[in-house]
């Protein structure tokens, strides 16, 4: 094994709890070169920061589960969609679009309730 290679296993080791003598038996060196090797051994290289992760495609993630897989599977059967992301689309355009319903008529009759107080 190279120097630059034990130092680095020395130093390793070191930081785990190991003693001299421990570490010199393991590597079958002497302790004076485990000495050595801590003494000389060249300072911590600084951790490169780690990459960014890509960017998630715009999409909408959901963990897999047994009644959503099923739910899915129903929703793909009755409206004959190819895929069960198309199913999910348009279940979720239609759940929207009577949210959206709902309060267009909530504001509608709220706005005849303060024409009526006027």
């Amino acid at each position: 094994m190279s120097r630059a290679t034990r130092r680095i296993i020395v130093a390793h080791l070191t930081e785990r709890g190991m003693s001299p003598a421990e570490i010199a038996a393991e590597l079958g060196v002497s302790r004076d070169t485990v000495r050595r090797d801590l003494t000389d051994a060249p300072p911590p290289a600084v951790p490169a920061e780690p990459e960014p992760a890509p960017p998630v495609a715009a999409g909408l993630l959901l963990p897999d589960g047994v009644n959503l897989r099923a739910d899915l599977d129903v929703l793909t059967a009755a409206y004959r969609a190819e895929r069960p992301e198309d199913a999910a689309r348009f279940a979720i355009h239609q759940a929207a679009a009577g949210v959206r319903r709902y309060w267009r008529a909530r504001t509608a009759a709220r706005q005849r309730s303060e024409a009526a107080t006027r």
